[in-house]
């Protein structure tokens, strides 16, 4: 199985919905969707993007990214809301790469930040503040 397939697969079975609820969605018919998730055919290109459009936003965007489509025109709001929706959805292995990379973004930004001064009270704040959110 190629990796498109399986990234599908797997935004699908992750979507919350059922393949009849998808295939009415997107305008596919039901056994066209059944057989690629069997994986006995692949789907045509217009009906594999139609399908993924009426996932939930955050298999959607997740499958994108997993694709290597960047998708930059989301409002702010809606890609918190992603970002979040992805992070509950994540694997051990997503979560572990993810906290990684939070953690590099995160001391590059103290970095950029104590050059003008006051790191120390920079990083305490910070750390008190996710404290605070991790209680939640």
């Amino acid at each position: 199985m190629e990796m498109h397939q399986e990234v599908l697969i797997t935004a699908i079975k992750n979507s919350g919905m059922t393949a009849r609820e998808i295939a009415a969605a997107a305008g596919v018919h039901e056994s066209t969707l059944s057989k690629f998730l069997d994986g006995k055919n692949d789907l045509k290109a217009g009906n594999y993007f139609k399908i993924l459009s009426v996932l939930p936003e955050a298999q959607r965007l997740k499958a994108r990214l997993s694709l290597g489509i960047v998708v930059d025109n989301f409002p702010d709001e809606k890609r918190l809301q992603a970002l979040t929706q992805m992070i509950e959805l994540a694997s051990d292995d997503e979560m572990e790469a993810a906290l990684f990379a939070i953690g590099r973004k995160w001391k590059q930004s103290i970095g950029s930040r104590s050059a003008v001064g006051g790191s120390a009270s920079l990083i305490r704040n910070s750390t008190e503040t996710l404290d605070s959110a991790i209680a939640v």
